[in-house]
């Protein structure tokens, strides 16, 4: 079977994985990868730890598609492993599958067709940006109050009339994006123009397309970007919707 699954919630990520199957993703946030399972670890930062390499770290505003080849019969269950995201994300199951009834004979593909964008190369670049993230928050955070807090893009809280990145249209850009807060990972999104996310904590990894991605606490992304088609404003944010709330956000506009 070919699963959708979109991530609904607000804040936590979840290290998701299905008990006696493995779950082979075959597209993310709606674009399709280059092979079968490229992304098994690409979007997960170390703090994963020893999670079995078959789990897919799954964040909010993301999706993924995934091949699930069923296995014996029995009652499996689809559950989130624990992973700490600078506090301890939930844990346990979220939903059981059954497999029964006589087999079927279906073989899992080998390939997928041609992926939708090319690699972007170094000599296609433009330019490069530098984007920090970080929190203001009570030196005590159990006696805060939710107004004490704030979550800043370029130590700025969003003003809807302020534009923080000028790009010219068809600028090929590689941005990073840098988490100065420890206590929680971040989630990237920015609107209209995916990009290929290239480096986790300044490593490199397999180049995927994405349009969010899970800044690591105290962590950063590497990504590049062709900015096309589109001239007008935008934004970026972070996908925890508490965090965007309480100002992690910013307009961008394309010229």
């Amino acid at each position: 079977q070919r699963w959708r699954i979109l991530h609904a919630g607000y804040q936590d990520d979840i290290l998701m994985s299905l008990d006696g199957h493995t779950l082979l993703p075959i597209a993310r946030d709606g674009i399709r990868l280059p092979e079968i399972g490229r992304t098994v670890g690409a979007t997960q930062p170390a703090s994963v730890g020893e999670a079995p390499p078959e789990a897919i770290l799954f964040a909010p505003g993301q999706r993924v598609d995934v091949l699930v080849q069923a296995g014996e019969p029995g009652e499996y269950l689809l559950q989130a492993l624990p992973y700490f995201q600078g506090y301890d994300a939930p844990e346990g199951p979220m939903a059981h599958i059954i497999v029964e009834g006589e087999p079927l004979e279906m073989a899992l593909p080998t390939a997928l067709p041609p992926a939708p964008f090319a690699d972007i190369t170094d000599e296609e670049l433009t330019g490069t940006r530098e984007i920090l993230f970080s929190r203001h928050a009570p030196e005590v955070d159990a006696a805060g109050h939710w107004r004490e807090f704030a979550f800043l893009v370029d130590d700025q809280l969003f003003d809807m009339n302020v534009v923080g990145q000028t790009i010219d249209l068809n600028a090929v850009e590689e941005w990073t994006i840098t988490s100065s807060d420890e206590h929680n990972d971040h989630v990237f999104h920015i609107h209209v123009n995916p990009f290929q996310l290239v480096k986790v904590n300044g490593e490199p990894v397999a180049p995927i397309w994405l349009d969010t991605v899970i800044v690591p606490h105290g962590g950063s992304v590497t990504f590049r970007t062709r900015f096309l088609d589109f001239t007008g404003k935008y934004v970026l944010h972070c996908h925890m919707m508490n965090h965007e709330e309480l100002g992690m956000m910013q307009v961008v506009e394309v010229i």
